[in-house]
């Protein structure tokens, strides 16, 4: 089995190691050490990446107790192991911070942490119900409480004796060798994984979101330098947002609701406005037993709806309403008269044409000009 250096210390950052095993890979090759600091992908968390001499270590994964690097070139004889430590503070400290709030709920609300994912770009853990906002915002307060009183973190493995009498949190029923996280009378949970030495290095815990998942409720978290990343790129939109509207930050939620309201208005009034264009240009169609070809500028297509519903009357034939420019024209064609879907794929093989619909009423588009149209319904 590959001794884990990363149980002896979290901060290790480079260690010496000889190559057991060195075989060819799918991405690369598969290198076995006799101890590693290298965490491998475990317990929801990703696994640590750097460098072994002159390889890439992309992946580290462990199986029956051996721990696997994935490298991109074959190794051999001792090697110097570099992690890339940024990452793995990282991954530390909003770990840590999982902890923190996961044991601060199931303190106030005797809920459990049912699922947890750690990467790269996010941190999410799931619930196994939800909580309201004011709930979710008190448990965030006394997990910041604890980063503030900087608690120490003490990791261990408790003997058999000492472990039955323990009350700690795990997702599974674990047996055997069982490492704790213990944060004071914060939390105790089982786990494997690398954790800061003290509450304090984790910073700040910040929730971002929430949504109900599997009738519980999933939370996605920020702390360290995730937390103060997420703070300044709010910091910036806020500022700009209220630059904008013209008003103090403070004011800038208020402001923006009374800009979306007064949108709204707006926008109802617009489409009002473009509906009654419509029907006032449906009023110049002159009376026709025949075919009507008719370009209206500055309709969309809803508007060019209301256009055909007002002026088909007028027309015996076949109703072509139209909008765009030669090449590129939207089209709703309309009959009381004619079965359009008998006639609607032959109009389009000659028209350059796309679309189908009913037998009063199809709607598509011409790759063709105006008067190519204009001669075919003439």
């Amino acid at each position: 089995m590959t001794e884990k250096l990363y149980y002896k210390s979290a901060y290790l950052k480079e260690f010496t190691a000889q190559v057991l095993e060195c075989t060819e890979a799918d991405a690369g090759f598969d290198i076995v050490l006799d101890k590693t600091a290298f965490f491998p992908e475990e317990g929801g968390q990703g696994a640590d990446t750097g460098t072994l001499g002159e390889a890439t270590v992309t992946h580290v994964f462990e199986k029956d107790g051996i721990i696997h690097h994935l490298a991109s070139i074959p190794l051999s004889g001792e090697v110097l192991g570099k992690i890339d430590f940024a990452a793995r503070f990282d991954k530390m400290q909003n770990h840590t911070a999982e902890h923190i709030l996961c044991g601060v709920i199931h303190k106030l609300h005797g809920l459990d942490n049912v699922g947890f994912h750690l990467g790269a770009d996010e941190v999410t853990f799931d619930i196994s119900e939800p909580l309201t906002k004011e709930e979710l915002r008190e448990a965030e307060e006394l997990a910041n409480r604890a980063v503030f009183d900087n608690i120490a973190v003490e990791c261990y493995f408790p003997d058999e004796a000492e472990l039955a009498s323990l009350d700690y949190r795990s997702k599974l029923e674990l047996k055997g060798n069982v490492r704790l996280v213990r944060i004071g009378e914060v939390d105790l949970c089982a786990c494997c994984a690398p954790h800061v030495k003290s509450t304090g290095e984790v910073g700040s815990i910040k929730i971002l979101e929430v949504m109900r998942h599997r009738g519980g409720m999933r939370i996605w978290i920020a702390a360290g330098a995730r937390a103060l990343r997420d703070y300044r790129m709010n910091k910036e939109n806020l500022g700009e947002i209220s630059a904008a509207l013209s008003v103090p930050k403070s004011e800038a939620a208020e402001a923006h609701a009374r800009y979306m309201q007064e949108t709204d208005k707006l926008r109802l009034e617009l489409k009002a406005a473009r509906r009654a264009l419509a029907e006032e240009k449906a009023k110049s169609v002159r009376s026709t037993d025949g075919n009507a070809v008719c370009l209206t500028e500055g309709l969309g297509m809803e508007e060019l709806r209301h256009f055909v519903n007002a002026a088909l009357p007028a027309v015996g034939g076949i109703l072509v309403a139209l909008t765009g420019t030669d090449g590129d024209y939207k089209y709703i064609i309309a009959s009381n008269s004619v079965d359009l879907t008998k006639e609607i794929k032959q109009i389009n093989q000659a028209l350059s044409g796309r679309g189908g619909g009913k037998p009063n009423a199809a709607q598509g588009s011409f790759a063709t000009d105006l008067e190519s149209i204009r001669r075919y319904f003439g």
